[in-house]
């Protein structure tokens, strides 16, 4: 009798952020360590996934010297949610069961995220706070977060939009990771410039 086989997952690194804090640019693409942070999230997902793809808007070109599929928002101003749709269609065509999310600014995700969050869906909780984005969504709800965006109404637009509903539509379960001592995070994020210095800090040290 053959055993159950693991589910086949995809990688989206999440870069549509507009970086206003750090006065604008794309943050997957700041240097640490003679590596970018787009560089490092995918190092660390490659082991994990059948393929990685990259979630950002406008001219897929600057972000060539990585190799990665640039997946374009298919739904205007719903925010990561256009993401996370057009990655699970994107996923579903590799054949993939799963589609894990890395926000492209948090460059310290442990080498264990993917098989931790197995199986999906299911989000990231370090430090008592919730990573929404840290996540893994079965490629099968596509479905639902299609119609859950669908019915959006003026009235509604906030609270359809947010990521922590599709979780909570799903029955999303929190994986916690711990913080170690002396930091950092691993889910950091680069959202300002004090945060890009503390960054380097840690790759220095």
């Amino acid at each position: 009798m053959r055993g159950v086989q693991p589910p086949r997952v995809a990688g989206l690194v999440m870069a549509g952020g507009m970086a206003q804090r750090m006065g604008g640019g794309d943050k997957p693409l700041l240097v640490l360590g003679g590596e970018t942070c787009l560089g490092r999230i995918v190092a660390r997902l490659r082991p994990c996934c059948a393929a990685i793809a990259l979630s950002a808007n406008g001219d897929p070109a600057r972000f060539a010297a990585h190799g990665l599929p640039v997946l374009a928002d298919t739904v205007a101003g719903v925010g990561p949610l256009a993401g996370v749709l057009a990655g699970l269609d994107w996923a579903a065509g590799q054949g993939c069961d799963v589609l894990v999310t890395v926000p492209g600014d948090t460059p310290f995700i442990p080498a264990d995220l993917v098989s931790r969050l197995l199986p999906a869906p299911s989000f990231a909780v370090s430090g008592g706070q919730r990573h929404s984005l840290v996540a893994a969504w079965p490629v099968g709800c596509r479905d639902l977060l299609a119609r859950q965006l669908g019915h959006m109404t003026p009235a509604t637009r906030r609270e359809v939009t947010r990521v922590r509903t599709l979780a909570e539509a799903l029955g999303a379960r929190g994986v916690a990771f711990v913080v170690p001592p002396g930091g950092p995070d691993p889910f950091m994020n680069i959202n300002t410039p004090d945060d890009y210095a503390m960054a380097r800090q840690y790759v220095r040290d």
